[in-house]
């Protein structure tokens, strides 16, 4: 097979892009909180061009195809994950102030996320935490998320890191190769709002020693 090659992100990678494999890797629950692609994808490009965010460029490996993203990876260290929430709050608030989400959004937002907070288990500050994993639908195949899932052990463990931990919808195709490479589910988890009224799968916290 053909070796798959990825580099760090950078801040001019098309951040629409991003924005599109981030939402993939959870559409109902992205959906539930943004209300669509029209609100999450000017406050991702805000968060990938900065930094300390949950999705910023500088904590991502991509893969590129031509000018287009074919896979990326984004992670850190799980210290870093709560002050990078905070973080991205500040995007949004850059979003609004160049006018793509309205005040208005920005509550509305708020009061989802903090429901939708529930379905993730705590971070551990000890671990890798790989916030998104995905590839586009027409470069799926190619092995370019098993090599971006094993990029990020190895990375994990050269750091030092205990274990290398994920979120992931239980119905996310995803589950699979995370098995496969070693993961085991460490956590299930509802919240009622989200799950119950709205339909958002169980989400499962998923590990590997390392």
């Amino acid at each position: 097979m053909t070796e798959i090659a990825a580099s760090p992100g950078r801040p001019d990678m098309p951040a629409d892009d991003a924005a599109a494999l981030i939402y993939a890797t959870g559409p109902a629950s992205y959906d539930y909180i943004f209300g669509g692609m029209a609100r999450l994808a000017p406050i991702i490009r805000h968060a990938w061009r900065g930094d300390g965010t949950l999705y910023s460029h500088e904590t991502a490996s991509v893969v590129m195809d031509g000018s287009t993203m074919a896979g990326i990876e984004i992670g850190y260290a799980g210290e870093e994950f709560y002050a990078r929430r905070d973080a991205t709050a500040g995007a949004a608030a850059e979003a609004m102030k160049a006018g793509a989400v309205s005040f208005e959004d920005l509550t509305a937002i708020a009061e989802k996320a903090d429901k939708a907070s529930y379905l993730n288990a705590w971070v551990p500050p000890d671990v890798y935490y790989l916030m998104a994993l995905a590839v586009p639908e027409s470069q799926r195949g190619r092995g370019i998320g098993k090599a971006l899932l094993q990029r990020a052990i190895d990375r994990a463990r050269a750091g030092g890191y205990r274990a290398l931990h994920l979120d992931v919808l239980s119905d996310n195709p995803a589950v699979g190769l995370y098995t496969a490479m070693g993961l085991t589910c460490v956590a299930e988890t509802i919240a009622p709002e989200p799950c119950r009224v709205h339909g958002i799968p169980m989400e499962m916290r998923m590990a590997i020693t390392l």
